[in-house]
């Protein structure tokens, strides 16, 4: 949905630790699989993307590329950090 906004607001999307970015900047596995429990979300991505055949990394370079993955591990202090999973 990031990807979709064109509201002209930043695009940022917050994750804990380096597994999610690393989804989704190597991912094979199609954006439909991805969107598979958000009918909502596969709607609006056939919508505005086309077909969801495309592969999650694919995606994530072309159309989301704007969309800027942060860690927050690497903004929050150590004291909230190792209480995260």
């Amino acid at each position: 949905m990031l990807a979709a906004d064109r509201s002209g607001r930043r695009a940022d999307l917050f994750v804990i630790g380096p597994e999610p970015a690393r989804f989704l900047r190597s991912s094979i596995s199609s954006a439909a699989w991805a969107l598979d429990r958000s009918p909502g979300a596969l709607r609006t991505f056939q919508a505005v993307f086309g077909s969801p055949s495309i592969p999650v990394r694919e995606f994530t370079a072309a159309h989301a590329g704007h969309v800027r993955i942060i860690d927050l591990r690497d903004h929050l202090p150590a004291t909230v950090t190792c209480l995260l999973p």
